[in-house]
């Protein structure tokens, strides 16, 4: 007597393929995932904080002043410098100068002197005048 040839090869119309296998290979795949992203809260993440807290470069204050310009007062190191920005460009205004350290305890406070800000914005608008070097005769 022949046997049919499902039977003759082993499998079954009940058999399909073992789906356990690909299971365990999900689980541990996510696992693996997690287990990553917890390694890298705990290690990386404060050190790229505290890194990113000593940059170099801040940003002090921003003025908007209408549509896509804006003033913006950039802190590099000890130095603070005036930004115009507008929609495609950025132009270095002015460098402010440091602020005065504060008074000691016991003595009074000068009262701070203030020039309009039109002849600060003036002063600092208008080009330099060419200079003329004595030496060579020429314009500098």
């Amino acid at each position: 007597m022949e046997l049919p040839l499902v039977l003759a090869l082993g499998t079954g119309p009940l058999q399909g393929p073992d789906l356990t296998r690909y299971f365990v290979v999900c689980a541990g795949t996510i696992a693996a995932l997690i287990g990553a992203a917890w390694l890298f809260k705990r290690y990386l993440a404060g050190h790229l904080k505290a890194r990113a807290s000593r940059r170099s470069l801040q940003i002090v204050d921003v003025l908007p002043l209408g549509g896509k310009q804006k003033l913006v007062v950039v802190r590099c190191y000890d130095r603070s410098f005036l930004l115009g920005v507008g929609e495609k460009e950025v132009r270095s205004i002015a460098e402010l100068e440091a602020e005065s350290p504060a008074p000691a305890a016991g003595t009074p406070a000068a009262a701070p002197t203030f020039e309009p800000f039109a002849h600060v914005l003036e002063r600092e608008l208008v080009p330099a005048q060419p200079t003329r070097d004595l030496r060579a005769g020429v314009l500098a």
